[in-house]
């Protein structure tokens, strides 16, 4: 599976651009879509509409890996104090 899935093969270079462009835009980190991804690699049963939203979220997250945006979870707020407090140590 690679970013072109999904999208017609007939379509010219600049409509496919267009829309990984804008699944990658349209990309947000989902821990529940990330579980649901999880569950699914395991093999266990998604609900139709749960499966099409997966579809959907794993397009837009290859689509941004693609680009070379950030697809990974964003920092937890423990994390970044953390880090905070580490740099006032070392001042």
């Amino acid at each position: 599976m690679n970013t072109r899935d999904n999208i017609d093969p007939e379509s010219n270079p600049d409509g496919i651009a267009r829309v990984l462009r804008s699944r990658a835009d349209a990309f947000r980190y989902d821990p529940e879509m990330e579980k649901a991804a999880e569950m699914a690699a395991n093999g266990e049963q998604l609900n139709p509409s749960l499966r099409m939203s997966l579809g959907y979220y794993s397009d837009a997250k290859k689509a941004a890996a693609a680009a070379g945006r950030e697809v990974s979870a964003p920092a937890s707020d423990d994390h970044l104090s953390a880090a905070y407090e580490s740099l006032n140590k070392g001042a």
